[in-house]
């Protein structure tokens, strides 16, 4: 009961991180699995290199159980995450077994530590989910389609052929509202948390980022497959830090021009 104690308080700091929601079953299905896993490993008498062989096995055996098919599209991601937070759960464990000099003490106090930071990230979340919010709006041959987006400081993709940044969007989302049906597109590769991933381009005539005042801007358009239909779209920050940084620089001039 402890292995699954722990195993579930990893999956939930690994969910937390990643931003995700997991259901309370399926979590308690996924922490129960990989406590069999453990106890089978002991009833065998596996050695510690027999043992390590099964990590990753019961890592992915675990985020497909609690994740389903999200942990199965993008395994690495998953297993990644998983194994990060039970690093650091047992890093904090072991942290407090050595302070207070009790290993149940320790137990108890690293569970109340990886809730507490699992609420914090959650209300972190919420709290800049409204600054970080924004809307695009696109023209591309002449149809005008808006999408959901949030601004991503990790998104520092640029088209190889103009070097603008890149905006990313559902692919379902995008050929659907763009009417693109089976269009085919000019190929651009990006590197995700779940591998390589190939993606289709295309240069719209107009772009528009509402967060929430109206800025033209300058982007590429690049449809996803690995998104889902209603995930937002990733924006760059970069776009918004040129406008503003082209705002002030016009607002010096004007006033120099002024003063002169």
């Amino acid at each position: 009961m402890l292995d699954a104690a722990l195993n579930a308080l990893s999956l939930l700091l690994a969910a937390r991180l990643a931003g995700e929601r997991i259901a309370l079953r399926r979590c308690a299905c996924a922490a129960l699995a990989g406590a069999a896993v453990a106890e089978a490993c002991r009833q065998l008498s596996l050695t510690r290199g027999q043992t390590a062989l099964l990590w990753l096995p019961t890592a992915l055996l675990m985020v497909a159980l609690a994740h389903g098919r999200r942990a199965l599209a993008h395994p690495a991601g998953h297993v990644a995450l998983l194994l990060s937070a039970a690093g650091l759960l047992g890093g904090i464990v072991l942290a407090l077994s050595g302070a207070t000099g009790s290993l149940a003490a320790a137990y108890a106090l690293g569970g109340g530590c990886a809730l507490i930071a699992s609420a914090h990230v959650r209300g972190a979340r919420r709290v800049h989910a409204g600054v970080w919010r924004a809307q695009v709006v696109c023209v591309y041959r002449g149809r005008r389609a808006s999408f959901d987006a949030m601004i991503d400081s990790g998104n520092t993709l640029r088209d190889y052929l103009t070097h603008l940044p890149v905006i990313v969007l559902p692919e379902a989302a995008g050929r659907r509202r763009l009417h693109l049906g089976e269009d085919m597109l000019r190929p651009i590769f990006a590197d995700t948390a779940g591998g390589r991933q190939m993606m289709g381009v295309l240069a719209p005539q107009a772009v528009e980022i509402r967060s929430p005042e109206r800025r033209r801007v300058r982007a590429i358009i690049a449809l996803s497959p690995g998104m889902r239909e209603d995930a937002p779209a990733l924006v760059p920050a970069a776009l918004l830090e040129d406008g503003d940084q082209k705002r002030r620089g016009n607002r010096i001039w004007n006033r120099r021009g002024t003063d002169g």
